[in-house]
């Protein structure tokens, strides 16, 4: 049985359980604090969420976590099999993590009622404009990230985008989902069971 251990506000923890629902797998969940406990530290030394824990021992890092299930997992296939596309499938991913996820996340503070520095204004603002355009270069989210084929690659960049999406509006003024043309996109992936049961979740959470 597997065990996602985490918290279910996290972006990174959600693409895990999706990916999981969207395969079928059974899995149980293992709600973690913060800060984290000594017991959790023992699984993810670093304090990463999510944590999953398989038969053979604990992963960390969401891209290995899904790779590990699509590899465990090749009956619900979500990630190309051909070594071109499937770098390509890895360059979208890592592009909207590193120049999207990573640089909104600089404003996060503001989705928790904090202050943001000017700095941090400015640093979103100019990264995510550089983003913007570069993104649509990589795919057009037409239908879907990687062409005509559902892949873990929209579960993954729609929480690549769900809260960055806040922080490019509030901090750069630009409307994400619109710059990089995703926005029909992005409701084609809330309508899925699998993310209607995540986002249902996640809404419910308490810490």
């Amino acid at each position: 049985m597997l065990t996602l251990h985490g918290r279910a506000r996290s972006n990174y923890y959600n693409a895990v359980k999706a990916v999981l629902i969207e395969k079928g797998l059974e899995f149980t969940e293992v709600k973690e604090p913060v800060p984290p406990t000594p017991e959790y530290l023992k699984l993810s030394p670093m304090a990463k969420v999510p944590c999953l824990v398989t038969d053979q021992g604990p992963l960390t890092e969401t891209t290995a976590i899904l790779d590990y299930l699509e590899d465990t997992c090749p009956e619900v296939p979500l990630r190309p099999a051909d070594p071109y596309e499937r770098a390509k499938f890895s360059e979208i991913n890592k592009s909207l993590e590193l120049y999207v996820e990573w640089v909104a996340r600089q404003g996060y503070g503001v989705l928790r009622g904090e202050e943001t520095t000017d700095a941090e204004k400015a640093y979103v603002a100019k990264h995510l404009a550089q983003a913007v355009e570069a993104i649509p270069s990589l795919t057009s989210f037409d239908p879907w990230v990687f062409g005509d084929t559902f892949t873990y690659a929209d579960i993954f960049c729609y929480f690549m985008l769900v809260y960055a999406r806040h922080s490019a509006r509030i901090h750069a003024e630009i409307d994400l989902l619109d710059a990089v043309g995703a926005t029909d996109w992005f409701a084609r992936i809330e309508a899925r069971e699998s993310m209607q049961r995540v986002l249902a979740d996640a809404a419910a959470y308490e810490p």
